[in-house]
């Protein structure tokens, strides 16, 4: 009998990171993959419908090494938290990890934006996305492509470009544009979606505009402002926007999560963190989770660098480590106690591992002094 094949569909919908353009693909594809893609964190809305019309018998299952779906070490008694700094920003969230051991915690979480196509590279929003087009729908959908990646051209070296430009998601638009025998009424619909795509690329870069001044004077938010050039928002809202921890028994407590619809950090008041090295390594952390995403992105046909160099065994295989190594790489630091607190999974990566840090920031363009 001959070796089994490995299932690239299979390890891909098992990958919390892989992008939702490449999940519609294979639902598309693979019916019997449909449970465990309706489990997935990026099974979007739309997504999740199509398989309910296709497949009504499917059931969600969860997918063996998905990150626990709840904050494993939440946030101990403090202040009363004041309100954010900046406009409120919430998010649904789906999954996450932490970061913590004594008394602290940062959880990563993830949310799946919406996405501007269906299962089979063939659809999209619909009727309703944005203004009708009026003319001839390719000479329309020819002029918003221009603007969309002239706008999107901004964001070079931005380490956060995918996640804010959703490059993946029009570049699917555009394959359906060239399909042979597109219809009139189905090319105005491409158009109408590709002037909702610019019109809200537009409208992300003129909110970055108003965001890149460090209006709290904080320390994290000057970390964040620099980091994603006012691309990431930042509140201190980590005991309502993040998840609850199961284990306040033990001391600890939510000190961050990221969302990604809105771009955002989480965090836990400063005066909460243990000291000004403890909240440069909680926002660096977390950080590292909104690169490892656009790194997702940037290779919806592909496994993104990140998730190969855990997969390799490299940070014991965690993704949480390895923004644990971010942070110590970018600091320069060898332990995960500040002020008496320990945080982290106590691992504290060596000279080999920060060399592949380094290198793969170099790549996803994530800063590193």
């Amino acid at each position: 009998m001959g070796e089994q094949m490995p299932d690239a569909d299979l390890a891909a919908v098992q990958n919390p990171y892989t992008p939702p353009a490449q999940l519609a693909d294979i639902a598309a594809r693979r019916s019997d993959l449909h449970p465990l893609l309706l489990s997935h964190p990026g099974c979007y809305p739309a997504l999740r419908e199509w398989i309910s019309q296709v497949n009504p018998a499917a059931r969600p299952i969860p997918a063996e090494g998905y990150p626990v779906p709840a904050g494993s070490y939440p946030i101990s008694t403090g202040a009363p938290l004041p309100p954010p700094r900046r406009s409120r920003v919430g998010c649904f969230l789906i999954g996450c990890g932490g970061m913590a051991l004594v008394a602290l915690v940062v959880v990563g979480v993830f949310v799946a934006g919406a996405v501007l196509s269906t299962p089979g590279g063939d659809s999209d929003p619909g009727p309703d996305a944005g203004a009708p087009v009026t003319g001839d729908p390719a000479s329309a959908f020819e002029a918003e492509r221009t603007r969309f990646y002239d706008l999107a051209a901004q964001l070079d070296g931005n380490p956060v470009a995918p996640l804010v430009t959703r490059t993946a998601e029009f570049e699917r638009l555009e394959k359906s544009m060239a399909a042979p025998g597109i219809t009139d009424e189905r090319a105005a619909q491409l158009a109408q979606s590709a002037q909702t795509a610019r019109e809200e690329l537009e409208q992300r870069i003129a909110d970055a505009e108003a965001r890149r001044t460090n209006a709290s004077g904080s320390v994290t938010e000057g970390i964040v402002d620099e980091a994603g050039a006012g691309f990431i928002d930042i509140a201190w809202d980590a005991a309502t926007a993040c998840a609850t921890s199961q284990n306040t028994d033990e001391g600890r407590f939510t000190a961050g999560c990221v969302s990604e619809d809105p771009l955002a950090v989480h965090l836990a008041p400063e005066d909460q963190l243990p000291g000004d090295m403890g909240m440069r390594v909680v926002v660096l952390h977390e950080l590292t989770h909104l690169y490892q995403r656009a790194d997702s992105d940037a290779h919806p046909d592909g496994v993104s660098r990140a998730t190969q160099l855990v997969d390799q065994g490299y940070f014991q295989g965690s993704s949480e480590s390895m923004a644990d190594c971010y942070a110590l790489t970018y600091l320069d630091q060898w332990t995960l106690t500040f002020e008496n607190r320990t945080m982290g999974y106590g691992y504290v990566c060596g000279e080999e591992e920060r060399g592949l840090i380094r290198r793969w920031a170099a790549e996803v363009n994530a800063p590193l002094p």
